[in-house]
C-alpha cells in the first residue's frame, strides 16, 4: 500500500519565511527602479521642451528686434538723436567760447576801472 506524505502548512510557512523579506525587497527594488527611469525619461523629455521653447523665444526676439531696426520711424528717431547730439555740442562748444570770452572781456573792464 502506498504511503502519501500529508502537507504540514506550520512547516511550509516556516521554511519560506526567509525568502518572502527578499521577494518583496527585489519587488521594491523593481518599482523603485521602474520610477526612477520614469522620472529621467519625463525630466529630459522636460529639458527638451524648455530648450525648444527657449531658442524658439530667442528668434522671436530677434525678429522682432531686426524689425524694429528696419522700421522708418526708428531710422527716423535715430537720425534726429544724431542732429540733437551735434547740436548739442555745438551748443556746448558756443556756451564755452562765451564764457572765456566773458571772462576776457571781465578781466579787460577791470583793469580799465581799477
Amino acid at each position: 500500500m502506498a504511503t502519501t506524505k500529508s502537507y504540514n502548512s506550520r512547516k511550509a510557512f516556516m521554511d519560506y519565511y526567509v525568502y518572502v523579506p527578499l521577494g518583496a525587497t527585489n519587488a521594491a527594488f523593481d518599482k523603485a527602479k521602474g520610477l526612477a527611469e520614469k522620472a529621467w525619461t519625463t525630466a529630459q523629455e522636460r529639458r527638451k521642451a524648455f530648450a525648444k521653447t527657449y531658442e524658439d523665444l530667442a528668434k522671436r526676439g530677434e525678429k522682432l528686434a531686426k524689425g524694429i531696426q528696419r522700421s522708418a520711424y526708428t531710422q527716423r528717431a535715430i537720425g534726429q538723436t544724431e542732429a540733437a547730439r551735434s547740436q548739442v555740442k555745438a551748443a556746448a562748444t558756443s556756451v564755452r567760447k562765451a564764457a572765456g570770452s566773458t571772462a576776457t572781456a571781465t578781466r579787460a573792464a577791470a583793469r580799465k576801472v581799477g
